[in-house]
């Protein structure tokens, strides 16, 4: 920050607080990966285990104890150093609080014990958040998504390519893989690694682009392959996002997009022959249960049930029922959208405050990216595709899937810097309108 003498601002004080802020921010890049990262990733990976039927509630906790012990680690790291609380984390804190409230009203046990193990979770993902810095976090990331596909192509290689030839048997089996996960979450987590690699600058590997595009290639495989039309969809929209602000912006010429969009257009219709009829294949658009007149693949009907169900509820409308309480054993039926999801579980009002937190997180990434801030871009991209994504989905604030603990990570920790430079800005404007005041002081009495 600068700082200005004989006219201009005095030399400031800041607080431990800020100091601690700023030289952390001042290491960029100064680091060595060592046990606790190997903790951070070792979450990641674990929690791709979670939906397998004998075994999930075993990697889900094996994931979220992970997430513990590299909040300890990073913590012993740096003891002293100071944990600041964003508006996304107040946010969070207190949806917790207040599922905590409402599960001693409604004395549901599990609601109780899950908001517990969320509160242990999140209060480790803002110390891991405020204890890494920018590459430090991404490199991380980038690190647990390549372990990921790394382990998808050794056990479920020869299946996917397969998978990925029209006329393939089984073709409801193929979707279940890798690791048993729905399609719906395929698309959740797999269109989030494309859009985290492809928005992360920073690459431990050297060669970004061939590093991207690889990671890129293969995730979309894998959710062709599992027939995952929500997060494809999400990722087309984040796609337009992106050509939109880089035209506002100027960083990209109108006439090479437009020609981009032309010649891929031109692609299109000269294979049409082919590509039509195999992703009408892979996409299930022509099925009854699937297709296009399937109703959203039956979407329309549960939201419909779902706001009816929210709609019926009695004090449960404002304060929610607890976090995790929208199960279908509760419900009788899957919300696939997480902002009814969010609204049963939370109440009318702090879904509203959720979003919120959610939008103005995005609205300053936007800014902050537009100044180069790579860590910025990332997480601008990233909530967008996770809030188009959520539309199909229940997994928007979740623990126990990847890409929702790095969305929480990146959330909590963009929010936390954010908080830090409005208290510097605070500072410095203090400093200012003192030193205002006291010239006026001084010329008055002089004056005198």
């Amino acid at each position: 920050m600068p700082e200005l003498h004989q006219g201009g601002l005095a030399p400031l004080r800041p607080t431990r607080r800020l100091v601690a802020f700023r030289n952390s921010s001042r290491r960029q890049s100064k680091w060595r990966f060592g046990f606790r990262h190997m903790l951070l990733c070792g979450s990641v990976v674990a929690l791709m285990f979670s939906n397998d039927e004998q075994n999930a509630v075993i990697f889900q906790l094996a994931g979220v104890g992970l997430v513990t012990m590299a909040a300890i680690f990073f913590l012993a790291a740096d003891p002293f150093r100071a944990i600041v609380i964003g508006q996304f984390d107040a946010v969070m804190l207190f949806s917790i609080f207040l599922s905590y409230f409402v599960a001693v009203l409604s004395q549901e046990t599990y609601v109780f014990l899950h908001t517990s193990v969320f509160l242990v979770t999140y209060v480790s993902i803002m110390i891991i958040a405020q204890h890494t810095n920018d590459d430090e976090l991404i490199a991380c990331i980038q690190l647990s998504i390549v372990a990921v596909l790394a382990i998808v192509l050794v056990v479920f290689g020869g299946t996917l390519f397969s998978a990925l030839m029209p006329g393939a048997l089984k073709r409801w089996e193929l979707r279940q893989a890798p690791f048993d996960m729905h399609p719906n979450l395929a698309g959740f987590v797999y269109g989030g690694f494309i859009v985290m690699i492809a928005n992360s600058r920073f690459s431990l590997w050297g060669q970004d682009k061939l590093f991207r595009i690889s990671v890129v290639v293969l995730c979309l495989a894998i959710m062709i392959v599992a027939s995952a039309r929500g997060g494809i969809l999400a990722v087309a929209l984040t796609l337009l996002v992106y050509g939109a602000v880089r035209v506002i912006t100027q960083s990209a010429s109108l006439i090479r997009l437009l020609f981009a969009g032309f010649a891929a257009l031109i692609i299109v219709v000269v294979f049409s022959d082919r590509i039509l009829p195999y992703a009408t294949e892979m996409l299930d658009l022509d099925s009854k249960r699937r297709g296009l007149e399937s109703g959203g693949t039956g979407r329309f009907e549960l939201w419909q049930q779902g706001i009816d169900y929210i709609a019926g509820r009695t004090w449960q409308i404002f304060i929610g029922s607890g976090l995790r309480s929208a199960t279908i054993s509760n419900m009788g039926f899957p919300t696939e959208n997480s902002y009814i999801n969010l609204t049963v579980e939370s109440g009318i009002f702090l879904t509203a405050v959720i979003l919120f937190s959610f939008v103005s997180l995005i609205a300053r990434s936007y800014r902050r990216q537009l100044a180069g801030d790579h860590l910025y871009q990332l997480v601008f991209y990233s909530l967008i595709f996770a809030m188009f994504q959520s539309v199909f989905n229940r997994y928007l604030i979740a623990i126990g899937n990847p890409f929702s603990i790095c969305v929480l990570l990146i959330a909590s920790k963009a929010s936390a810097g954010l908080k830090i430079d409005q208290l510097r800005f605070c500072r410095v404007r203090q400093f200012t309108l003192s030193r205002t005041y006291s010239r006026r002081n001084l010329r008055s009495s002089s004056g005198a």
